[in-house]
């Protein structure tokens, strides 16, 4: 389905959003190689840096699972059977609430751990992404 208005940016756009979702998939993924800290696990261990062993194997798998929907996500932007604007919609949204839906999933999991509220996690979040190596 073509947009509305068609500029030749969307073209560029369409192209750029699969490699940058793939190079996120790429980022998230090497941290599973060998013995790396998991990326999640990095971003929990900025609010709480004693995980018990049950919590770092949650990180590990919630990092593949991360890595798994940027590789998903990059599938369905390089499709083009949307609108590059409802792509993005259902990107972000679809983002949106795998972060939150695993917030509440994790505070299930783990009644007895305290975790850090959606707003600290961002700040986590984005306090190791801009420190990574």
């Amino acid at each position: 389905m073509p947009d509305a208005v068609e500029w030749p940016g969307w073209a560029v756009l369409r192209g750029v959003a699969p490699l940058v979702l793939l190079w996120l998939a790429a980022v998230f993924g090497r941290t599973l190689i060998g013995d790396t800290t998991p990326l999640i696990e990095r971003i929990a261990r900025r609010s709480t840096p004693e995980l018990p062993p049950a919590l770092c194997r949650y990180t590990r798998r919630l990092t593949a699972i991360w890595c798994a929907y940027f590789v998903l996500a990059a599938a369905i932007t390089a499709t083009q059977q949307l609108s590059y604007g409802a792509t993005s919609a259902v990107v972000w949204g679809a983002t949106a609430l795998l972060f939150v839906g695993e917030h509440r999933v994790r505070a299930r999991l783990f009644p007895a751990e305290r975790f850090p509220s959606l707003i600290q996690q961002l700040r986590d979040t984005w306090s190791i992404w801009r420190t990574r190596p």
